[in-house]
């Protein structure tokens, strides 16, 4: 039976056309594949591992969950003149009840002598009460008042601070001030050069293409980051053929100035220029002919040309005996500085308020501000310098000196001079 049905199936293939045999056993083939596809439990879960952990409410403290949640604002003020710490956080938008909260804390007074120009910032939450206070002092020090279980604790604070020596050499071929920035100079410590050295130069008038300047000075860090370029602390200027070399040293009483190698302070008892990196447009000329009333008159100072508004120093200490308008001088300040030395600043635009009549100044206050008032033709500073009672020029008087370093602490000067020089002089050979 089963071979005559062998038979009979393998007669009907044989005549069956064979294209549409494949087709045939294609579908048998996939018929087979869902039968078995349906047979798949595919209600099965791949197995899970419980990661949650339990953690006991108690031992939750309450700050930690503020901490969670809270958000803080923060705001900041710089301290003007008559301002007050209730004033100041008044104006921050604080309500009275914290501010006094803050002002009967202990150490309060520590806050107490707040000063114009320096910075105060507060961190406040979302009650309108601060968490934080900072005065800022200083880019290292001030004092923080930190809200902790209710109260305000109020401490000084010093921060850290790491200094590195900095070497730069720069040759002039534009000018002291670019090319300094060129060599990659900061802007402040060119300004510190110009003062130490403006006793002795003229950076007006006496600065060629050619002269050179070579300084170590420190910059200061907080926290792996630089925060300010500190102080010179070594600098040599060859200008005109003549080196000038001054070395920064803290004296006994606290204070810092610079001397020469051998002891002589660098400072002298007046500038050398009234303004600042200008230049001279009329020197002193006894038989000059003037520029409006074209008459040969005498030129008894030096005109310094610079725009309206420059700041006019003061170049050495003294008492204000004139600060009004005086004639062709226009808006003109006099300092009397000895029974011997006076100066004039003369064509001022305007006077400093604080510059009346008997004010004491200090070398290098600000009197005024460039201007062209009397009989100008120009915006300028016209300068005298009276030795006296006499005018003498500015640019030759031989000026004097400020006192030199104290016999008590010359040997420990020179010990410190010899080695700062030797620093210095290492760092210019490995430049050669």
């Amino acid at each position: 039976m089963f071979s005559k049905f062998l038979k009979l199936l393998k007669g009907i293939i044989k005549n069956y056309p064979k294209k549409h045999l494949l087709s045939i056993l294609t579908g048998l083939v996939l018929l087979v594949s869902i039968s078995f596809i349906s047979k798949a439990n595919f209600n099965s879960q791949p197995a899970q591992i419980d990661i949650s952990l339990e953690i006991p409410l108690d031992s939750l403290k309450e700050e930690d969950v503020q901490e969670r949640i809270e958000f803080l604002i923060n705001k900041e003020a710089v301290i003007k003149n008559n301002d007050s710490l209730y004033s100041i956080l008044k104006r921050l938008g604080i309500h009275e009840n914290n501010i006094f909260q803050i002002i009967n804390s202990e150490n309060s007074r520590l806050l107490s002598k707040i000063k114009v120009d320096k910075k105060i910032e507060l961190s406040i939450n979302q009650n309108n009460e601060i968490v934080s206070l900072n005065y800022i002092k200083d880019f290292k020090s001030g004092v923080q008042a930190q809200k902790k279980e209710g109260t305000y604790q109020i401490k000084e604070y010093q921060l850290k601070t790491e200094k590195f020596k900095v070497f730069k050499k720069v040759k002039i071929n534009d000018s002291l001030y670019i090319d300094g920035l060129k060599q990659g100079l900061p802007d402040s410590v060119i300004m510190d050069l110009v003062y130490i050295f403006g006793w002795d130069i003229d950076f007006n008038l006496d600065i060629r293409q050619g002269d050179s300047y070579s300084l170590i000075y420190e910059e200061v860090f907080v926290n792996g980051e630089k925060v300010i370029d500190g102080d010179i602390l070594i600098a040599e200027f060859s200008n005109l053929g003549k080196k000038h070399i001054a070395i920064r040293y803290k004296l006994k009483s606290g204070d810092s100035e610079y001397f020469s190698p051998n002891g002589r302070n660098v400072k002298k008892a007046f500038l050398r220029s009234p303004l600042k990196f200008n230049y001279i447009s009329s020197r002193y000329n006894l038989k000059r002919k003037h520029p409006i009333f074209h008459q040969i008159k005498a030129h008894t100072g030096v005109d310094y040309a610079a725009g309206k508004g420059t700041p006019v120093r003061a170049t050495g200490d003294g008492t204000i005996v004139h600060s009004s308008v005086k004639g062709g001088y226009g808006n003109l300040v006099e300092i009397k500085h000895t029974e011997d030395y006076s100066t004039r600043y003369a064509h001022l635009d305007r006077i400093s308020p604080r510059i009346t009549l008997g004010k004491k100044v200090r070398q290098a206050d600000i009197i005024g501000y460039v201007g062209r008032t009397g009989t100008a033709t120009g915006y300028h500073l016209h300068y005298e310098f009276r030795v006296n009672g006499k005018h003498t020029n500015p640019l030759k008087v031989k000026l004097p000196n400020a006192k030199p370093i104290n016999s008590s602490e010359k040997e420990k000067y020179d010990l410190h001079s010899k080695i700062i020089l030797d620093e210095l002089k290492n760092y210019q050979n490995l430049t050669l």
